[in-house]
Formats: structure tokens, sequence, C-alpha cells
């Protein structure tokens, strides 16, 4: 296992040494289905209908950005009273950028459990806070100077730090996203 690992990181190393990134800000969009597996008190596993997983960043020299990350889901599940766990998270990111306009990501953030009745409601009383780390991997295509369209794939932990809640959620995203500074 150690061996692969370190096959995928040299790979993706020196792949990347000819890579060129969009620099200044931007703004991305991220939205798409998930599937989630808790696996401390509740104990369950189901889809997260919709997972995001959007940024506000700054690009700079060529390969890397800055962002702030706000990625989660809304998972719809009975737990007591209520029937919706939204999983929320706001921090900072990241981004290499590799060729052929892909990109990965490793975002760290402060971390919301929220149970709700209804899926707009927000609860004081059914709110968790913790910790949340999410790793992505972006392909972008260019359809303007400044806009880009493209797929990603994310993978996130949630782990509260007074009950004992450990969400994993993965999905596949589409993304739409602005550049303040043309592309090309």
């Amino acid at each position: 296992m150690y061996f692969k690992r370190l096959l995928l990181i040299l790979f993706v190393f020196f792949t990347a040494i000819d890579a060129n990134a969009h620099n200044g800000f931007f703004v991305r969009f991220s939205i798409g289905p998930g599937f989630y597996t808790e696996r401390s008190s509740l104990n369950e596993s189901g889809f997260a209908t919709p997972a995001k997983n959007h940024a506000l960043g700054w690009g700079f020299h060529e390969k890397y950005a800055f962002q702030i990350s706000d990625f989660g889901g809304l998972i719809k599940n009975q737990v007591g009273e209520f029937n919706y766990i939204n999983l929320d998270a706001l921090g900072l990111g990241f981004t290499y950028r590799m060729p052929l306009n892909t990109s990965v990501t490793l975002s760290g953030a402060q971390g919301n459990v929220t149970f709700a009745r209804d899926w707009w409601e927000i609860t004081d009383d059914g709110k968790e806070t913790g910790y949340a780390i999410n790793l992505s991997l972006d392909k972008e295509w260019l359809l303007a100077k400044r806009w880009g369209a493209g797929i990603g794939s994310h993978g996130f932990l949630f782990k509260t730090t007074d009950v004992d809640y450990e969400f994993i959620q993965f999905g596949i995203n589409g993304t739409i996203t602005f550049y303040f500074t043309p592309v090309r």
C-alpha cells in the first residue's frame, strides 16, 4: 500500500511540473450528489442531495491558489424528531494546479452538523460543531476568457467535538468558475 501511494505522489509531482494556472481572484460554484456514512453514534449511510464544494480564491505563481472553502451536504434522514441532517463547513484551502486544467485541493474547516425538521430550517438546539477536512480533484474546461465549467470529485470528514458524530462523504460535482482576471 505504501509503495502505491508513493508512486501516485511521484506521478502527480512530475506531471505537474509544466502546469499553468489562472492568476487572480476566482469564484467556483460546485454542486452534485454525494454518498455519506456516519461511523459513530448514528451508524447509518445513504445519499446526500445536494453535496456542495464552493470556493472563493486567489490563484498565484501559475500553479497555486489559496481559497475560502465552503463544503458539505444535505441528508434526508430521520434522527429522533428531526428529518434532515445538514453538514456544513467553512474554512481555508490550498489548490495545486496540474496539467490539462486539473487540480487537487486540500481544505481544513470549522464544521457544523445541524439537525432540522425542514431542510430550510435553521435550529440551534440540534447543532453540533467540530472540524472538517476536504480533499477534492477537479477537471475544468474553459468556456470563455473568464468562465470555466468542469466536473470534480471530493471526499470529506466531519467530526464533532461534544457529541460523537463522524460523517464521511464522497461526491461528484459539476462546477462553474468565474475568473475576475481573463484567463486567455
